[in-house]
């Protein structure tokens, strides 16, 4: 039989403690929600690891000592080598072992994993309620966060859905596949599978099918199974009315296969099955789900009660379950006490829970209107308490930029832009009597604290921060010309081969074999020059381009676009911001933040300024310069009106 063997969960390097569970539904308080998250999510990062290999990269969860990781069928190959990243910046090697493409479970064994790898506690997904709190931890692709997983918050949505899946509003997208869903005492209840368009549809491989796999997954195959195999007593039945028979109760026996349990427990060929395992029988499926029952219990024998003519009689029978060619492998797990799930119907309304505070910062907030290119853009600004400053994202704020209020319109100055970090400083005519209070204590913001997102016509966002503040590269946030170029002869400029459709170049009249030798100051002599360029303008960034046409030379107005996208994934299908990435400092959360929402402030669950909402970066990841720089962006500000 498939015997499971107990580690004990100790507070070091071994493995990850567990947290307190939260209260009760009836007791629902937000701040200790916060404190069980930011527990959890101290005690379980260091064993959530980023998995490389084959070109691709995916996430998993580190389950046992001995290096047993869980990660996702459709990211795993079986015997394929795989480079182990943990949060501490160890790296390992692994293998993979079984991989199974309908319940998208798979595992990966590291070959040396040494003696102090940290692993988490597989947990029971069988137990889950809806409504009940859970934790997304995973490396999402592209952009990272360093070494650290990022942490997204969120509650069961469906215990069961489509296949056995599981069902969170833990957002996911590439690149988390295969990442953990904890629960908040510290245990692994689902593996990050895939996703649908709406933000509430991320589905969970439960954790309960790695348990009910776990002799195939530690094997190097693939395998199809949608479950375990039912086990048999080795009869026949006979055929009737709902499967039993009509003269007697029970299921009629009409053959006894030899060697069998049945056999060798002493089942006869007109014995009628009366009860099997605690259960009565009164039909075929009767019999299946007590063998069933049985085999996940993982009993050693079974007791089947037996009509024989006038007697009854009590036939106990060996059960240890074979799976054939599979190895014994015994389970890893923790020890740990059955804790009762509890659902919250709060966290389907979070931002109900600070309607109070929320009323008391959307004050802070003003809607603005500019030309942007040819189109007129909104976004909101945060102003700034005791001054006539207000704040915002430069690329959503073009030219003859407005407040409206009630109908009425104000004028707004532009004073000073910050392409680096998108920020634009805007002067109204009047001293802002509500706003953010730069000079305040600012909040302390660590992956999992909730952050709020006033907004002037809604209840607000509720978010928790997701990483500690990093360096974002420029990857996809670059101006877009829409041409193929290639080094024109004598490294004279960059020529002209190729004019996208609907591209910006298009749209400005720029021609196949025109040469182009000047954007803006730069002196563009191969193509090189031009990407290089390029890769550093924002999109609907207004530029001059210089260029030759046979034997003139032209001068061109262009605004450039932003890079198209040709994904169909799921995660593709919304809207992101044009300027979404190159920032030098920013945190990341998992609001579910629109690109004009962008420009407005954050604040922590004390009404603490956090910072500022800079972007929507990608699904599960909405960007926020924080704090301190916005006032380094001021003081900047001030120290050249001084200058001059």
């Amino acid at each position: 039989m498939l015997r499971r063997h107990t580690v004990v969960l100790c507070l070091s390097l071994l493995a990850v403690s567990l947290t307190t569970p939260v209260t009760r539904a009836s007791d629902f308080d937000i701040e200790s929600l916060q404190d069980s998250i930011l527990e959890t999510v101290r005690n379980v990062r260091p064993a959530v690891v980023n998995i490389t290999g084959r070109g691709t990269g995916f996430s998993g969860v580190i389950v046992s000592p001995e290096g047993h990781v869980l990660s996702a069928a459709h990211a795993v190959t079986p015997g394929a080598t795989y480079r182990i990243s943990l949060p501490d910046g160890r790296r390992f090697r692994g293998v993979g072992k079984g991989s199974n493409p309908r319940t998208d479970s798979a595992l990966i064994m590291i070959t040396e994993p040494g003696d102090d790898l940290p692993f988490v506690p597989m947990g029971d997904s069988s137990s889950l309620v809806t409504n009940q709190p859970c934790l997304g931890l995973s490396f999402p692709g592209g952009q990272r966060a360093g070494r650290e997983p990022i942490v997204r918050f969120g509650r069961v949505v469906r215990s069961s859905r489509n296949r056995g899946m599981l069902q969170s509003s833990a957002l996911m997208e590439p690149g988390d596949s295969g990442g953990p869903l904890f629960d908040l005492n510290g245990y692994v209840i689902g593996i990050h599978s895939r996703i649908g368009r709406d933000m509430e549809r991320n589905y969970e491989v439960p954790v309960d099918t790695f348990r009910n796999f776990w002799n195939e997954l530690n094997r190097e195959q693939t395998f199809t199974q949608s479950g375990p195999p039912t086990p048999k007593l080795g009869v026949q039945i006979a055929r009737g009315r709902r499967g039993n028979t009509e003269e007697s109760a029970g299921l009629k026996i009409v053959a006894v296969v030899d060697d069998s349990r049945a056999a060798k427990g002493g089942i006869k060929v007109d014995d009628a099955i009366v009860n099997v395992y605690d259960r009565d029988m009164s039909n075929i499926e009767d019999l299946r789900a007590a063998l069933i029952a049985a085999r996940d219990e993982g009993v050693e024998t079974i007791t089947a009660k037996v009509q024989r003519g006038e007697e009854t009689l009590d036939i106990e029978m060996e059960f240890e379950v074979e799976r054939e060619g599979a190895p014994e492998v015994a389970l890893p797990d923790i020890d740990h006490p059955k804790v009762e799930a509890e659902g919250y119907g709060e966290l389907s309304r979070l931002a109900r829970e600070l309607a109070e505070l929320e009323t008391t910062l959307d004050d802070m907030c003003v809607e603005i209107e500019s030309l942007v290119g040819e189109k007129q853009a909104t976004c909101v600004g945060t102003m700034v308490k005791g001054t006539p400053w207000i704040i915002s994202k430069s690329s959503l704020i073009g030219s003859d930029p407005v407040t409206k209020s009630d109908d009425q319109e104000t004028e707004l100055t532009i004073v000073r832009r910050d392409s680096e970090n998108d920020l634009v400083l805007l002067k109204t005519a009047d001293v802002c009597t509500a706003g953010i209070d730069l000079e305040s204590s600012e909040a302390e913001l660590a992956p999992g604290v909730f952050i709020l997102t006033p907004e002037s016509d809604g209840d607000g966002i509720v978010s928790v921060i997701g990483t500690p503040s990093f360096a974002s590269a420029k990857l996809r946030s670059r101006g877009f010309l829409g041409v193929v170029p290639a080094t024109f002869e004598d490294n004279k400029g960059a020529i002209i081969n190729e004019v996208t459709e609907n591209g910006a170049a298009k749209k400005a009249g720029v021609l196949v074999g025109d040469v182009i030798t000047k954007l803006n100051d730069t002196i563009i002599r191969t193509h090189s020059d031009m990407r290089n360029f390029l890769s550093k303008a924002d999109p609907n960034a207004v530029i001059t381009a210089t260029l030759k046409r046979d034997e003139d030379e032209l001068t061109k107005s262009i605004t450039l676009g932003s890079l198209p996208s040709t994904s169909r994934h799921a995660a593709d299908q919304m809207a992101k911001s044009t300027r979404r990435d190159g920032f030098r400092q920013v945190l990341s959360h998992d609001a579910d933040l629109k690109p004009a929402d962008c420009g407005s402030p954050v604040f922590d669950l004390q009404g603490r300024f956090a910072g500022l909402n800079i972007a929507r970066n990608s699904r599960v990841r909405s960007y926020t310069l924080p704090a301190a720089a916005l006032k380094a962006f001021l003081a900047e500000t001030e120290t050249e009106e001084k200058s001059e």
